[in-house]
């Protein structure tokens, strides 16, 4: 399971290190693309090989945006022996990521933040709605 938050800087080749917990567990390969909320969503093999599956009786019709958003700018990445992975350019303008990064595990995949608009994004976060869906879930 993916849990945690990691802070790093994009070096001047556009690369970041990559939490070795989290590679631990999703794979050499990774498949980076745009998320909602302007940040990266990240999968490792397993995870988006689910996730392709989903789409297999999809009518294109109801799947045609979501694919051309995902896998349209979808980057495969792998780490190298630093264990860092590069960001490609249309992606990092997507998440308006300059230098400093947030990385947050989500379960089954991981986001990459910019880390003013990731704090940014947690000032916002509405306690009352998030307490009401963990008692929806008799949490």
């Amino acid at each position: 399971m993916l849990m945690g938050r990691y802070e790093y800087s994009l070096d001047a080749k556009s690369r970041t290190n990559f939490p070795p917990k989290f590679r631990a567990e999703m794979g050499d390969t990774l498949y980076v693309t745009k998320w909602f909320d302007k940040c990266l969503v990240v999968y490792g093999q397993r995870q988006w090989e689910k996730l392709d599956s989903k789409f297999e009786n999809m009518p294109t019709v109801q799947s045609k945006e979501l694919l051309r958003i995902l896998y349209g700018n979808v980057a495969e990445v792998s780490a190298d022996k630093q264990g860092r992975i590069l960001l490609p350019q249309y992606l990092k303008d997507h998440a308006g990521i300059t230098k400093d990064i947030v990385i947050i595990g989500a379960r089954n995949y991981a986001e990459i933040w910019d880390k003013a608009a990731y704090e940014e994004n947690q000032k916002q976060n509405d306690f009352a709605f998030i307490e009401q869906k963990l008692k929806d879930m008799e949490f």
